[in-house]
């Protein structure tokens, strides 16, 4: 498998190859929450981290006019040939979510699938929050998705190796099995995960780091980055936030008179 040598926010490339990442993204629990947004926010739309379009293209197949960016080649690339495929019109822009500059605004912006995780500097995720508020329409939105940091998890899961994590076949019909190793990097707050990657005969190694967003933590960032928190979730079916929760869901608008960085 060729290496792309774009390698986004420190992420391994063979994470970013297209058949692979349509194999192991196939859940939609999230779509009726991310459609109901959109459909709320009645305008435009913007979707940071659209990876090939798993969210964008079934919001535009349902009448929402949306944008999608995402900073890897590939997805775009397979972005763009499914919405041919499926004669959409669906606006893909290749940028960086920490740099991004559209020339308009949106009455909602969201980044699911917990892609904020891959931001791993205070400074880089005040970036992201700065291109948010420049896009954010008056009245409009921002919500995004994090994992709610599960030490229990993170003290287990860095004690052994997970054999078998995932196992999907890919559009050609190869299996695919990913083996995965973790280690969690407390003074970075970061899960450090090594997958294995064994394809037919192949196998190779790639890696992605996810950085952990404590609660309080993160609702210290967006308060001090001109959000307001209009509601917190645990769940895409609208569960309360709680300790127990396994998602941290956000939806928020700017605070009065923010400064547009």
């Amino acid at each position: 498998m060729a290496r792309n040598r774009e390698k986004p926010l420190g992420v391994d490339a063979e994470i970013y190859d297209a058949d692979l990442y349509d194999g192991l993204n196939r859940f939609s629990d999230d779509l009726p929450f991310y459609l109901a947004a959109a459909k709320a926010a009645r305008g435009p739309v913007l979707e940071l981290c659209c990876g090939t379009g798993r969210l964008t293209l079934p919001l535009a197949k349902a009448g929402i006019d949306i944008t999608g960016l995402d900073f890897t080649s590939p997805m775009i690339a397979r972005a763009r040939e499914k919405a041919r495929a499926a004669g959409l019109k669906t606006r893909f822009v290749r940028g960086d979510m920490r740099r991004a500059s559209l020339g308009r605004r949106f009455r909602l912006v969201f980044i699911p699938f917990n892609s904020i995780q891959n931001t791993y500097s205070i400074a880089d995720v005040e970036r992201v929050f700065a291109v948010v508020r420049r896009h954010l329409a008056p009245g409009g939105r921002f919500a995004f998705d994090v994992f709610n940091p599960d030490l229990e998890y993170i003290v287990s899961a860095s004690r052994r190796v997970r054999l078998g994590r995932m196992r999907f076949r890919l559009s050609d019909g190869r299996r695919v099995r990913i083996d995965e190793h973790y280690r969690y990097d407390a003074a970075r707050q970061t899960g450090r995960v090594t997958w294995v990657h064994h394809i037919g005969r192949d196998s190779f190694a790639s890696r992605l780091d996810m950085r952990c967003f404590f609660p309080l933590e993160l609702d210290a960032l967006l308060r001090y980055n001109g959000f307001r928190v209009l509601k917190k979730y645990g769940s895409f079916k609208k569960d309360p936030f709680e300790s127990a929760s396994r998602k941290q869901i956000f939806v928020c608008e700017l605070r009065p008179r923010v400064w547009r960085g």
